[in-house]
């Protein structure tokens, strides 16, 4: 395979030949087109289509003029179109699975970049589609591995976020339990105070009590003697 750096070179097209009676705007698209420019040429091919919707030399090389212009999906949207024209060669037919090929590559549709090229080498095998194929599968192999480098990064982030909210809802709930712990505390020693008071009451109480009982046992005792 050919360095990465020649695939622009390999991204090449091929042209339909003219009939021998061509119109006027197509011959001068074509001169235009060889040329490099690539617009003047997309306006000579539109107006020959303008007489003329069906040919498929002026909807194949106005394909290829907005290919160069960089309009990649347009472009392929009208190899796709001239694919199902049954008046087209096998040859004409590879060679629009080949710039289909190439379009798909520069929006980087590399799995329907593959299928073209496959199905162009199947019409008529050529080094420049195979190089292409070549190309568009390492670059179909970089893209899923980017995919998936990616997902794992992704994922590592979501576990990264639930293991931080499962630490801040651990956090509330410590502070939660701390609040709930202070609001009760003051009850508790208020209920301690009350226990403390009921208890000193009873022993003033038993205290009386015995007093009282001792006053009596004297009383009685000083009336005995009296008596």
């Amino acid at each position: 395979m050919r360095a990465i750096l020649n695939i622009a070179i390999l991204l090449s097209f091929s042209t339909i030949a003219m009939a021998q009676n061509p119109l006027r705007n197509f011959r001068d698209g074509n001169k235009q087109f060889h040329d490099g420019n690539y617009n003047a040429a997309e306006i000579l091919f539109r107006r020959g289509l303008e007489a003329d919707s069906t040919d498929i030399r002026g909807r194949y090389n106005l394909a290829n003029a907005l290919y160069k212009q960089g309009e990649y999906e347009k472009s392929a949207e009208m190899y796709n179109q001239l694919l199902h024209d049954r008046r087209l060669s096998k040859s004409q037919k590879s060679n629009v699975f080949h710039n289909l090929g190439n379009a798909s590559v520069r929006t980087e549709n590399f799995e329907d970049a593959i299928n073209a090229y496959k199905e162009a080498l199947k019409l008529k095998p050529h080094d420049d589609t195979r190089y292409n194929l070549a190309y568009a599968m390492q670059r179909l192999q970089q893209q899923q591995q980017q995919q998936q480098s990616q997902c794992q990064q992704n994922q590592c982030q979501k576990n990264q976020d639930q293991q931080q909210q499962q630490q801040q809802q651990q956090q509330q709930n410590r502070q939660n339990q701390n609040n709930q712990n202070q609001s009760q505390q003051p009850d508790q020693m208020r209920q301690s105070d009350a226990e403390r008071m009921l208890n000193a009451m009873d022993r003033q109480e038993r205290n009386t009590l015995e007093k009282k009982k001792r006053n009596q046992v004297q009383q009685r005792r000083r009336t005995e003697r009296d008596w």
